[in-house]
């Protein structure tokens, strides 16, 4: 399977709440260091108590999430998984297994830190989302 280009993985990545104050330009630097993955049917992505190293973005498919066998959501094309996974590596207590054959866009933690270590303007738009979520959950 061909890899999207830069333009197609920064149309997905604005759809990412936590980069929505992000600019074109700064969405760019992200897509240059997400990287595509595929999976068949049936792969696990996410387990319980496993710490996360990384964001995925659903590109194409669909994934079943699921606690103690339940099964909660399929979250399907622009949704994220794990999106807290870029600040907090703290496992979810949840299971997130493909449906159908999936490509995501992945975003591991490590060459985020990376990228925002080079452009503090990067780090400065994030924790500026960052605060205003947080400010909407206490208002609520």
């Amino acid at each position: 399977m061909i890899e999207r280009n830069i333009v197609e993985k920064v149309i997905a990545l604005e759809g990412v709440e936590l980069l929505s104050g992000l600019t074109p330009d700064q969405l760019s630097r992200i897509a240059l260091i997400a990287r595509e993955v595929n999976y068949p049917p049936g792969k696990l992505i996410l387990r319980p108590h496993v710490p996360l190293d990384a964001l995925y973005v659903i590109l194409d498919g669909s994934v079943e999430i699921a606690r103690n066998g339940e099964v909660l959501h399929v979250a399907r094309q622009s949704e994220v998984l794990g999106s807290w996974a870029l600040f907090d590596d703290s496992p979810l207590p949840v299971t997130a297994k493909t449906v159908d054959d999936t490509a995501l866009l992945k975003i591991s933690r490590d060459d985020f830190y990376d990228l925002l270590s080079d452009h503090m303007e990067l780090a400065a738009a994030i924790f500026s989302t960052l605060v205003r979520r947080f400010r909407k959950l206490i208002e609520q």
